[in-house]
């Protein structure tokens, strides 16, 4: 899978998100920082970000997705509380 495909995909279903992705093959970690997240449990969030990438999800063609997904607050205090892992957003 190709990781602009990926990027453009859940840039399309988030616009206004900043996105972060590590990964190869079949196999990505993505960071996904919205506003549009705010009042969102997290199952909500990561369902949207899951939608975008079902067609490659049903096809097996992406096979391992994790993520981290925040507001820009929650994002902010991440950084600031020094959490470690993956909160840098390209």
């Amino acid at each position: 899978m190709d990781v602009n495909d990926l990027k453009a995909a859940v840039a399309a279903a988030i616009p206004d998100c900043q996105l972060s992705v590590e990964g190869e093959g079949c196999n990505f970690t993505l960071v996904v920082v919205s506003p549009g997240f705010d009042g969102l449990l997290p199952v909500k969030r990561q369902q949207k970000v899951l939608a975008a990438l079902n067609p490659w999800l049903a096809t097996g063609e992406l096979h391992a997705v994790s993520m981290r997904t925040y507001t820009p607050l929650e994002l902010e205090t991440a950084r600031a509380a020094n959490a470690g892992g993956l909160l840098r957003p390209d």
